[in-house]
């Protein structure tokens, strides 16, 4: 896996992060995700509330990418990887309520990040930090 650096923990504890599906015909759906923390190093993780049209994306590709910047600094990070999806009274879900401090919902998502990638106001941005799969191409 990625691994998270301090700076990146930092900004996503102090700042909204976006998470971003695409469904199977590409049509792409973005929008915060207020439950999101870092789960670990290698992890993002949130509570799914309303297993709307983002979750429907996740349970059919696993796929995401999420995003979370700092306007002052006009910098920030997306990180994308593999979604695992964990419904209540699973052993997973208990695990990750209480290794994430969360609250009950629907499911718990663990997002593996497989990589990172700078945002950035300037040349840089796009620019790929850490991976630990081949990025996607094309």
């Amino acid at each position: 896996m990625a691994k998270l650096t301090s700076e990146m923990k930092e900004l996503f504890a102090s700042e909204f992060p976006f998470l971003a599906t695409a469904d199977k015909n590409g049509n792409p759906k973005v929008g915060p995700k207020g439950s999101f923390k870092v789960y670990d190093d290698e992890h993002l993780a949130y509570v799914e509330w309303t297993g709307k049209e983002a979750f429907a994306n996740l349970k059919a590709s696993g796929k995401a990418a999420v995003a979370v910047a700092s306007k002052p600094k006009n910098a920030g990070f997306r990180f994308e990887g593999t979604a695992h999806i964990y419904y209540p009274n699973s052993p997973e879900y208990t695990e990750a309520k209480e290794k994430g401090g969360f609250g009950d919902g629907i499911a718990i998502v663990v997002i593996d990040v497989e990589r990172i990638y700078q945002l950035k106001a300037s040349a840089q941005s796009g620019d790929l930090l850490d991976e630990s799969v081949p990025a996607r191409r094309g």
